[in-house]
C-alpha cells in the first residue's frame, strides 16, 4: 500500500497575526506511526456572547475528525475528548487517492452518527435528541493524499443558530421542568456543506436547578429556509400543566435571535424576538413580534 505525509494545520478565522500552534504529541502509538496528521490550532471564540479569539478547549469538549472517500463512504474517524492526550491532534494513515475531510467541534454528550451518501443526500453528520444539541463548529473540504507532503490552513466555522427565550411571565410554581420541542432546523448537517439537511424534531429539557431564563436552544439551519416553530412546556412531575406554541421565529446560522415575552401562559399574547448579529457580515438586527393569537 503506498501512502505519503499530509500535515494539516486547522486554524481559526479569528486568528491573530503571529499566533501559532503548540506543539503536541499524538495520543496513542498508531497515531504515532501516522502518514497523515491534522493538528487544530484555535477556532473562532462563540459563546455567542462577544467575538474573541479562543482555545480550543474553551468553546468545545469534543472533536470529530472523519475522512470519507470520493464515494461518500466513511475510511476512518477519531473522536476526541477534551482532557485526551493530544486533543487537537489527529494521525490517519491512507492510501495515495482523493478523499473529503470533515472536523466537527462541539460539546454534545456523545458523538454524532456519521452517514455515507445515499442517492438523495451527500453524507452527513446527526446529533440526537439524547446526546443533546450545543455550539457546533465545521469545516470540509477536500484532501488529496500525494507521494510528497501536503500542508492545509482549515478553518473551523459556527453552523448553529442560537435560540434564546427569555420569560416576562412567572413559572407555575408546580413546575419541575421546562421542555422546548421545535422544528423548522435541523439536528443533522451536510457534511459538504454545513447546512441543515433533515427536517428533524428536536426538544431540549431544563429540570430542577435550570429553571430560571435565558432558556437557550441550537439549531442547524437550512440553506432555504429561516424560521423555527417552537412549543413550550411546563410539567409538574409528569403532567402538563401549559403549553405555548410560538410559531415563525427567525433564525439564522451564526446569530442569536432572542425571544422576549410571556412563554408559560399558553397563550403569547405578544412576544418580541431580535436577532443579535455575531459579526458586521449580518447587518443590522432584526426586531420582530408575533401577532397576538
Amino acid at each position: 500500500m503506498i501512502s505519503s505525509l499530509l500535515w494539516a494545520v486547522v486554524s481559526g478565522v479569528m486568528l491573530l497575526t503571529g499566533v501559532s500552534c503548540e506543539k503536541m504529541t499524538l495520543g496513542d502509538k498508531a497515531d504515532e506511526e501516522a502518514n497523515v496528521v491534522l493538528s487544530v490550532c484555535s477556532i473562532e471564540q462563540t459563546p455567542f456572547k462577544q467575538l474573541t479569539r479562543a482555545a480550543l478547549a474553551d468553546v468545545c469538549t469534543r472533536l470529530n475528525f472523519i475522512i470519507f472517500d470520493k464515494d461518500g463512504v466513511r475510511v476512518d474517524q477519531k473522536n476526541q475528548e477534551l482532557g485526551d492526550d493530544g486533543f487537537g491532534q489527529a494521525g490517519f494513515t491512507l492510501p495515495l487517492g482523493d478523499y473529503r475531510l470533515v472536523i466537527v467541534a462541539h460539546s454534545a454528550k456523545g458523538n454524532p452518527t456519521v452517514n455515507k451518501r445515499s442517492s438523495s443526500k451527500n453524507e452527513s453528520v446527526s446529533f440526537s435528541n439524547a446526546n443533546g444539541f450545543t455550539d457546533t463548529f465545521f469545516a470540509s473540504q477536500d484532501l488529496t493524499v500525494g507521494e510528497e507532503g501536503v500542508s492545509l490552513e482549515v478553518n473551523l466555522t459556527r453552523i448553529v443558530a442560537l435560540i434564546r427565550f427569555i420569560n416576562v411571565d412567572p413559572i407555575p410554581v408546580k413546575a419541575d421542568s421546562v421542555r422546548f420541542y421545535y422544528k423548522g432546523g435541523s439536528g443533522s448537517l451536510d457534511a459538504l456543506s454545513g447546512w441543515g439537511n433533515v427536517n428533524s424534531e428536536q426538544y431540549v429539557g431544563f429540570g430542577k436547578g435550570r429553571l430560571s431564563a435565558p432558556y437557550e436552544i441550537y439549531t442547524i439551519p437550512w440553506q432555504d429556509k429561516e424560521s423555527l416553530d417552537v412549543t413550550v412546556s411546563t410539567y409538574g412531575n409528569t403532567d402538563l400543566l401549559t403549553s405555548t406554541d410560538i410559531k415563525g421565529i427567525p433564525i439564522r446560522r451564526n446569530s442569536i435571535t432572542t425571544c422576549r415575552g410571556a412563554i408559560f401562559d399558553g397563550k403569547v399574547a405578544r412576544v418580541q424576538i431580535v436577532i443579535q448579529a455575531i459579526n458586521d457580515e449580518w447587518g443590522s438586527p432584526i426586531e420582530y413580534e408575533i401577532p397576538v393569537n
